[in-house]
């Protein structure tokens, strides 16, 4: 039933009225109304008297009946005063015929017919007054019962018709209470519907659930709750009643109390999280405060929410830490430190060396002194590597090993001697962790951690979390130490390319020295200043000149390409206006254009259009790009060089009607050392294939780019792109 509602109204029905009877009305009815007693005999007295005066009067009629006056008085004292008053009358009449005032009783008759005379009135007056008080009373009687005949009907007239309002109202009041009752019932039944229904939410929560009245006393557990307390449905009436105070006064200043009190007392919602440090659980508890002054609480267990967030945290921390260094050394160690003293008590750190052989690297506890303890134990009793459990087992199986409980049996099992036992058990190892320190093909270490002080019992979810852990350190040691063999095998690298550049730069000089004068003596020659020439001489020292150009142009190709991939090539960055390095390339290849019969158009540039670039390598690129264009365009071909712009990039365009690159060539051309193929062409093409390689990295070293769109038979299109804008970055990065 609701708090707000209640019941209909109850009339309790009128009670009958039954008036009793008044005593003096039951009195009435069995005697006459008469009136007072003195005013009865004072009647009596007076008709006495009064008969008296008549009879003085009459006294010379009278004669013998002398009673003659008193006969009537008596009767009538009898008939208005009773049979008392008429007795009184009677003596009254006898003392005054006795009198000598009436003397008429005497004449003529003795004392024994007087006392006859007097005896018989006495008599006859006594028995007469009897007969009319008797008649009297009767008559009283009767006219008294037919009044209260009269008044006892009206009653019971009157009774009746109240009888037959409070039959009315009673049969109404019973429908009512009736009709009540039947609410009642169904109000009832809806409050035990309701309870149960609420009693089965409480019962279907998970969680353990318990409500306390204003007292702090247990008024309701749930089934969680029962299990929580070891108590059994038919055991749960002994707590109900008790006060959690009692049952749990280690709770007696603790957080849990004191935010019980505290949602009670502000009538409020109160939520919260405790650790229980001995069993190594987290708790959040929900407390509700009530109408009546009581208190709800709830609490679920959220272990695993807490020790996955804890995961969560040290992952994220070790990955900062293993991502800070490439000294792997460095790096584990750290994270020892940061397992301990939240997650263990004590780790260490085992590698593997390059010979195989396990090499203890870290050791981590709070207190530095017993770390250093630690490593003098170690090198009193090193580790047996080769035990069937252990360090040795995991680094030889790359499987974990997880101990959730160490008995003293397993203490004994791995102690050496006696003084190794004692010292060992003096650690008050709990739990331990031991996981591989493993890559896909490889197993590097192991990661062992222990819990001691701190009384802490490792599940399989810490397990998960100490493999995780390995598992990134794993990787960070494996990417460590690619990283330092790669950076070995660069220093011998750039040591072979530095002493390649080194050679490359003598042997340059060493050639260039002799092909200079070749090409001297040879233009000597040639010049008629040792003798005329025959024709035939003529010819083969010009046939010199073009293989000492060659050759030195083979030479100095190789010199700068070795100086590119050295990285010593130096740019001297400015803004380059592009019209005057295009406007000068024509004069410098007409030799070239003339020899091998092909016509060269420039299409004309913007004169403002600017490029951050180097000017001789510009000229350098473009130079080597014509050359190109020249050897594979047959006679009567087109060159024709154009330049556009779009947003921040300018592009220089050459284009040639030459023999066009193979689409499987249009990529490998610009590798060092690659030729198109001699088929492709009659022509005898000198080079040594790094023009294009060459000219591609210059365009690169000035933030810009060179590609090549062409097909067999149609000629060829490169274009250089150049950036408008200086590049902070690119700047840094030449400098």
């Amino acid at each position: 039933m609701d708090a707000d509602s209640h019941p209909p109204e109850f009339k309790a029905p009128t009670p009958v009225r039954r008036t009793p009877l008044p005593s003096s009305a039951i009195k009435d009815a069995t005697a006459p109304k008469e009136r007072s007693a003195i005013v009865r005999y004072l009647i009596a007295v007076g008709l006495s008297s009064g008969a008296f005066a008549v009879s003085l009067v009459l006294l010379p009629w009278l004669g013998s009946t002398v009673f003659l006056a008193f006969w009537p008085a008596a009767f009538a004292a009898a008939w208005f005063g009773g049979f008392g008053p008429a007795v009184l009358a009677s003596l009254l009449s006898v003392i005054y015929v006795l009198s000598p005032a009436l003397p008429t009783l005497g004449v003529g008759r003795d004392a024994a017919q007087t006392m006859v005379a007097v005896g018989g009135f006495l008599l006859g007056s006594i028995l007469s007054s009897w007969a009319f008080a008797s008649v009297r009373r009767e008559r009283f009687k009767a006219a008294n019962a037919a009044q209260v005949n009269a008044e006892l009907a009206k009653k019971l007239d009157d009774s009746g018709t109240e009888l037959a309002q409070q039959l009315e109202e009673s049969q109404s009041m019973q429908e009512e209470i009736e009709a009540s009752t039947e609410e009642l019932a169904e109000r009832t039944h809806e409050a035990e519907s309701a309870e149960r229904f609420t009693r089965g939410i409480l019962e279907s929560i998970s969680d353990p659930f318990v409500v306390y009245d204003s007292d702090w006393r247990f008024r309701y557990i749930n089934e969680a709750a029962r299990k929580v307390f070891s108590v059994s449905p038919n055991r749960e009436k002994e707590l109900i009643g008790r006060s959690v105070w009692e049952m749990w006064p280690e709770l007696e200043g603790s957080e849990v109390k004191g935010k019980m009190l505290e949602a009670a007392e502000k009538r409020s919602p109160v939520s919260f999280e405790v650790n229980t440090a001995e069993s190594g659980t987290w708790s959040e508890l929900h407390c509700y405060p009530l109408p009546d002054a009581g208190l709800g609480t709830q609490w679920k267990d959220i272990t695993q929410r807490k020790r996955a967030e804890e995961s969560t945290h040290y992952l994220s921390e070790a990955s900062k830490v293993l991502a800070s260094s490439l000294n792997y050394e460095k790096t584990l160690t750290e994270v020892a430190h940061l397992i301990v003293p939240h997650f263990g008590d004590w780790c260490s750190v085992t590698i593997l060396d390059s010979s195989g052989e396990p090499t203890q690297l870290a050791v981590a506890h709070v207190n530095p002194e017993k770390v250093q303890w630690a490593h003098e134990l170690n090198r009193r009793y090193p580790p047996d590597y080769s035990a069937s459990s252990g360090v040795g087992q995991v680094l030889r199986t790359n499987q974990p090993e997880l101990y959730s409980d160490i008995p003293d049996e397993l203490l004994a099992a791995g102690a050496v001697d006696e003084e190794h036992l004692r010292i060992t058990r003096e650690l008050g190892l709990k739990s331990v962790i031991i996981v591989p320190l493993s890559t896909l093909d490889s197993t590097l270490g192991a990661i062992t951690i222990v819990s001691a002080e701190s009384g802490r019992r490792y599940t399989d979810q810490d397990l998960d979390f100490a493999m995780e852990l390995a598992r990134r350190a794993a990787f960070a040691v494996d990417n460590a130490m690619h990283h330092k063999a790669e950076l070995e095998a660069r220093q011998v690298a750039e040591g072979a390319n530095e002493a390649k550049t080194q050679f490359l730069a003598v042997m340059s000089h060493e050639l260039r020295t002799p092909l200079n004068a070749i090409g001297g003596y040879s233009e000597l020659i040639l010049m008629g200043l040792r003798g005329p020439l025959t024709p035939d001489q003529r010819a083969d020292l010009e046939r010199i000149q073009r293989s000492q150009r060659n050759l030195l142009s083979l030479i100095n190709d190789i010199l700068n390409y070795a100086k590119l991939d050295a990285g010593r090539v130096e740019f001297s960055m400015a803004y380059v206006q592009l019209h005057p390095i295009l406007l000068e390339l024509e004069p410098l290849v007409t030799p070239q254009l003339r020899a091998r019969k092909l016509s060269y158009e420039y299409q004309g540039c913007d004169a403002t259009l600017a490029v951050w670039a180097d000017p001789e390598k510009v000229r350098q690129i473009l130079l080597n790009l014509l050359s190109n264009a020249i050897k594979f365009t047959d006679a009567g071909g087109r060159i024709t060089i154009d330049c556009t712009v779009e947003g921040n990039t300018a592009e220089v365009v050459v284009t040639d009607t030459g023999l066009g690159i193979p689409d499987d060539k249009l990529v490998s051309i610009f590798e060092p050392f690659v030729q198109l193929e001699r088929k492709l062409t009659s022509s005898n093409h000198e080079g040594t294939g790094l023009g294009l390689a060459i000219s591609r990295d210059l365009a690169r070293g000035m933030g810009g780019e060179l590609s090549v769109e062409s097909k067999v038979g149609d000629g060829s299109v490169f274009r250089l792109n150049l950036p408008r804008e200086k590049s902070t970055a690119r700047e840094q990065q030449l400098t």
